[in-house]
């Protein structure tokens, strides 16, 4: 399962986030962690597991890394996650981290996951809407601030069949997850896949599409302008990620995790930053 960034940033040195911290939703107030968003250029990872927070600092100080991909919930996600919780949001925010968020609901309908999308386009246009939804709640548990107003979340869907009714299926129910994370307080609305295998540019050509994406293409290239089976005329305004390689471990801080890396050039959750000196080719 895909769980799914590139820069070198100065090491050691802290971000500063890019809206002002408000208290939690009927939580007292630590770091609590800001709803919106802004442009994350830099280098990421996403492990299946939320690591500990002592592994978090770790792989922030004297690393190239500037934010990390997390499974917030959705009935196909892979793994327990005992660590992620409102309180190690609150800690990792106030390490430096921003985030991609990723919810992993059911999966396209010619597949063989446990949860599936209907092959019924109305049916599927209305999971799309329930799924996201459940992502939203996900946020306030989290203590996403403001509501998650303008918080980022991208949906898991993996490869399936190249299939008319299956590709129909998977557009309707990505159009009701964009319209629903659109109603007011509206969250950004993501889509992760195959960049071939998802046919993610089938997503570009519905009537609202979501604003951003996040390519899985394995070629080790760190462009996210060069992602297969997505043309350069769909997502141009610092809206794409890039997963540009898959499952492999590495070790920061003597502390060894399987890791997806991913390049980034479009809406961080929390936070976003620039690095001038990006391995990341966002052009």
């Amino acid at each position: 399962m895909r769980s799914i960034r590139c820069f070198h940033r100065a090491l050691g040195k802290a971000l500063l986030p890019c809206a002002g911290a408000a208290a939690l939703l009927g939580a007292p107030a630590a770091h609590a962690v800001p709803g919106g968003n802004g442009i994350e250029q830099g280098l990421g990872f996403d492990a299946c597991t939320a690591p500990s927070t002592s592994t978090m600092q770790k792989w922030w100080t004297n690393t190239p890394w500037s934010w990390v991909g997390i499974y917030i919930g959705g009935s196909v996600r892979g793994c327990s996650q005992p660590n992620l919780t409102a309180a190690w949001m609150n800690t990792t925010y106030a390490q430096g981290w921003g985030y991609e968020l990723i919810w992993v609901g059911p999966q396209a309908p010619c597949t063989t996951f446990s949860h599936r999308i209907s092959y019924d386009t109305a049916t599927a246009y209305q999971q799309g809407k329930t799924e996201a939804i459940s992502a939203y709640n996900a946020l306030i548990a989290l203590g996403f601030s403001n509501s998650a107003l303008n918080t980022p979340v991208t949906y898991d869907l993996e490869a399936y069949a190249n299939s008319a009714s299956c590709r129909a299926a998977a557009k309707s129910f990505m159009q009701g997850w964009v319209d629903q994370l659109a109603v007011a307080p509206a969250q950004v609305s993501g889509v992760y896949g195959s960049a071939c295998g998802t046919y993610l540019s089938d997503f570009a050509t519905i009537a609202r599409p979501p604003h951003f994406i996040n390519g899985a293409d394995w070629d080790g290239d760190h462009s996210t302008w060069h992602i297969s089976c997505v043309s350069n005329s769909y997502w141009t305004q610092n809206q794409r990620f890039k997963q540009f390689q898959g499952g492999h471990n590495e070790t920061w801080g003597g502390v060894q995790l399987n890791i997806d890396s991913n390049c980034a050039n479009g809406p961080g959750a929390a936070r976003g930053h620039t690095y001038p000196n990006s391995s990341c080719l966002v052009r």
